[in-house]
């Protein structure tokens, strides 16, 4: 009987042993699958000032220079960022021929964010350089405003609306 059972069980072995080794190469092979990704990443410019509304006023005269006191206003955050390359930041004003005299001044300019430029006088409405030397960064810095007046200018009141622009350097 101990023959039989070798037998049978040989038997067994030989019809299991390709089942087994089917199932073991079945489970070792490889399903793949090929994607593309193609990432962009565009140029981001974004600009902000905190001040939406200044008002400044003239209401002093020195005696000694014969002229009135300016009047200067620092309280403006101008923020900033760009993903690019060699660029700056201009301002303009929509007022072609003011008869009193603003200049703008960026102030602190934060880190390595750019370089200020001397002050903008908006005398016209052509596009004036505030800060340069921007690349890659986010940056901050105070709008230092002035108005003066000479006294033949007599009084009144001008309206500025002044434009901010991260652009091409």
């Amino acid at each position: 009987m101990n023959r039989r059972y070798k037998n049978i069980a040989r038997a067994i072995l030989a019809v299991v042993t390709p089942m087994v080794l089917g199932l073991t190469n079945a489970s070792a092979q490889q399903a793949t699958a090929t994607q593309v990704l193609t990432l962009q990443v565009v140029e981001a410019n974004k600009i902000d000032i905190s001040l939406k509304a200044v008002t400044l006023v003239i209401d002093q005269a020195s005696i000694e220079s014969g002229s009135p006191v300016e009047a200067v206003n620092e309280d403006g955050v101008l923020v900033w960022v760009t993903n690019g390359d060699s660029k700056k930041i201009t301002v303009v004003s929509n007022n072609p021929s003011p008869r009193f005299q603003v200049k703008l001044q960026a102030v602190n300019v934060a880190g390595s964010a750019g370089v200020a430029a001397p002050e903008a006088v908006l005398s016209d409405n052509t596009t004036k350089d505030l800060i340069s030397g921007i690349s890659r960064s986010s940056g901050r810095c105070k709008i230092r405003m002035t108005a003066s007046a000479k006294v033949a200018n007599g009084v009144g009141t001008e309206t500025y609306a002044i434009t901010y622009t991260v652009t091409g350097g």
